[in-house]
């Protein structure tokens, strides 16, 4: 079930899906990379705010534009969402998110090709430079820390879903405003944290707390939301959120944490061949909503700046 009044992108009209949608390459380490990227609509002037949309291990772009369901979002709100294209390894799309999850001698530069794409983008749209967030879900969760930590002043603020950080070394460049959706019962990257192989990784709230420390965030949390379960679903399933702030340089930490959730994206889509093994559709928050409200409460205060909140 997916909460209502939220259309997939797949339930668009497909002659306008065709003109918003647009594709785009790129070379870099002299290795042509690709992207894609949503249009709010038609006649989308500008300066418009971007989502920079990374993708988990998946087969394909189309796959993850139908999981996050981000494109209502742009239609609504004149966002303009891009996605990047990780590195093929067989059947799957994947990034170097530092320990995870390409074991490469020479592992690709992902971080330097992401920031290639928004300069690329900023040369064929009219985009508000205080206004550029990055969300990725699993393994792109953790690239999205990876950008956090070492590109912070692009992005005004950040958000993942199902996944921790991965990172070899925890050296933020400055701190940024984050919000971490995690399931407790995510049976592929558990919010536990994973001591052993085959990739060593910090709880979902380890990873939160090295950020909160770092940012010299109040130490206890303000718990201000649980949603429980809408009529139907099991009464167990619930969403505590958790906030802290202020903390330096105006910036925000946001848990979500989630009970009776898998690996999924919370209100969006889930491909039938991962329900059994990663749980099913879950609608108790919608990310995608709660993202967007997170991130226009930030901006960067100037180019060079890291984001700043907004009450």
């Amino acid at each position: 079930m997916l909460c209502s009044g939220w259309a997939f992108a797949s339930d668009l009209d497909p002659s306008a899906r065709s003109e918003l949608h647009r594709s785009f390459t790129l070379t870099h380490e002299g290795r042509a990379r690709h992207y894609e990227v949503q249009l709010p609509s038609e006649t989308a002037a500008g300066p418009m705010p971007v989502i920079l949309a990374i993708h988990g291990a998946t087969g394909s772009l189309e796959t993850y534009r139908k999981v996050a369901n981000l494109e209502p979002l742009a239609h609504r709100e004149g966002v303009l969402v891009v996605y990047p294209q990780g590195n093929r390894r067989g059947n799957v799309l994947l990034w170097n998110a530092g320990a995870c999850c390409l074991p490469d001698l020479n592992p690709p530069d992902d971080v330097g090709f992401i920031l290639r794409v928004l300069d690329d983008v900023a040369q064929h749209f009219t985009i508000d430079p205080r206004r550029v967030y990055a969300v990725g879900m699993s393994n792109g969760a953790m690239m999205t820390y990876r950008l956090a930590t070492e590109a912070p002043e692009r992005f005004a603020a950040v958000a993942t879903v199902a996944g921790p950080m991965a990172l070899r070394h925890f050296k933020p460049r400055a701190p940024i405003s984050i919000m971490h959706i995690q399931s407790v019962d995510d049976p592929i990257l558990p919010f536990g944290g994973r001591r052993f192989l085959p990739v060593p990784l910090p709880s979902g709230l380890k990873t939160i707390q090295r950020w909160v420390q770092y940012a010299h965030c109040p130490s206890e949390p303000v718990t201000e939301t649980v949603r429980h379960a809408p009529p139907g679903e099991p009464r167990s399933w619930q969403a505590t959120r958790k906030h802290w702030t202020p903390c330096d340089d105006g910036t925000e930490i946001v848990l979500w944490k989630l009970e009776g959730a898998g690996h999924v994206w919370p209100g969006g889509y889930q491909p039938p061949h991962l329900r059994t093994l990663a749980g099913e559709e879950y609608d108790v928050i919608d990310a995608s909503r709660e993202i967007w409200q997170f991130f226009k409460r930030h901006h960067r205060s100037a180019a060079s700046s890291p984001g700043v909140f907004e009450s």
